[in-house]
């Protein structure tokens, strides 16, 4: 099933349509961004989808080639080309009706090949001809990086750019008629729609923890390391640091501790955790302190797994899916009540504006320190 994208299709149907020649695409893996634009794909004739599934960049150049050939089969001489700059200006010169080349996995190809994104950039602004390019990507701070970052020869180069975010709490509750089960699944996932799709597969939300967080085999059990791998070197090191912030440590300093970390190497880290969105630093918008934040893990799958599965990965291993009711059984509802939050906190300004608050927030944080109750200070 495809669910809640139509203002993500609305955008990509408005692009193909419109002047615009370049836009990019980025978001958390497991979102459902190749989902979104193979659906959007499948209702046009003038798209040419590839997917970047190598860093070498020849292997990429002769599989796009290839690719090319297959919607084209008379253009067998895209597969002598030297580069995806000699490729596409001659795509531009000898395809008379436009085209949409899509990229996927577009950081695969230019990670490690520095000149990929310069090659890029020239392809957008001379190589076209009346095509259009969407490159999109899983890497969210290689891609940010490209988009946002003066210094990258791709700024300024997209007309169009599109974050697929995960499900929201409220589009959540569409599937789960439940609210406790709809917490609980936000709890686990984050929203993240391969994920929701698996739950949606279990008769229950109990029965799809069970399998997919704590059987042996289940499919989310080594997800978060998974995801880690792809994305960092140094994993022990990471997966110390994360393990630290799942068990309540908040500060760098008590993180670095709690981690067995010299203090001043953790800052690091957190750092590249917050440019992958696992991490977020929480600010204090009422304290006088200066620097007064705290760290919390943002990615809801990541929270889960190094608070409940990570620390308990003998006792899953030796009884399985029965080591859940055990190890959720003093705990979980104390971490609910920290997902209930984010969810307020993530509508405060959608409550400000239907009027469900008396004013509209201009900012939103997290407050703790000092609180008066009834003229007794207390902390």
């Amino acid at each position: 099933m495809f669910y809640f994208r139509e203002k993500e299709l609305t955008r990509l149907s408005r692009f193909a349509q419109g002047d615009a020649k370049a836009m990019a695409i980025y978001g958390r893996r497991r979102t459902g961004k190749t989902r979104l634009i193979t659906r959007f794909e499948q209702e046009r004739t003038n798209c040419v989808y590839y997917q970047c599934t190598s860093q070498n960049y020849s292997v990429c150049l002769q599989d796009f080639a290839e690719t090319i050939v297959k919607s084209f089969p008379q253009e067998t001489a895209v597969t002598s080309m030297r580069s995806f700059r000699e490729l596409f200006l001659y795509l531009s010169r000898i395809l008379t009706e436009s085209q949409i080349f899509i990229i996927d996995e577009f950081p695969f190809l230019a990670k490690r090949n520095e000149d990929v994104v310069t090659e890029f950039q020239w392809i957008i602004d001379h190589g076209l001809g009346g095509h259009k390019l969407i490159l999109l990507g899983s890497n969210i701070s290689f891609m940010r990086r490209q988009l946002f970052d003066r210094e990258s020869p791709l700024y300024g180069r997209f007309d169009e750019m599109m974050e697929i975010l995960p499900f929201s709490f409220s589009e959540l509750r569409q599937l789960f008629p439940d609210f406790e089960d709809t917490v609980s699944v936000y709890a686990q996932t984050g929203g993240v729609a391969q994920y929701v799709m698996f739950f949606l597969k279990y008769p229950s939300v109990k029965e799809a923890s069970e399998d997919l967080f704590f059987d042996p085999d289940g499919r989310l059990l080594q997800e978060a390391g998974n995801l880690l791998m792809q994305e960092l070197r140094e994993i022990t090191v990471y997966s110390s640091v994360l393990r630290a912030i799942g068990r309540g440590e908040k500060t760098s300093a008590q993180i670095a501790k709690k981690a067995g970390m010299e203090a001043k190497t953790v800052p690091s880290y957190l750092s590249r955790l917050t440019d992958l969105g696992i991490v977020s630093q929480v600010e204090n918008p009422l304290s006088a302190k200066k620097n007064d934040s705290r760290y919390a893990i943002s990615d809801m799958l990541f929270r889960f797994h190094y608070s409940f599965v990570e620390p308990n990965m003998s006792l899953i291993s030796a009884v399985g899916s029965k080591a859940m009711a055990v190890i959720l059984r003093d705990e979980y509802q104390e971490y609910l009540g920290g997902v209930y939050e984010q969810i307020i906190r993530s509508n405060c300004f959608a409550y400000g504006l239907n009027g469900r608050l008396a004013f509209v927030p201009l900012k939103v944080g997290k407050w703790w320190g000092n609180v008066c109750t009834e003229g007794v200070w207390s902390e």
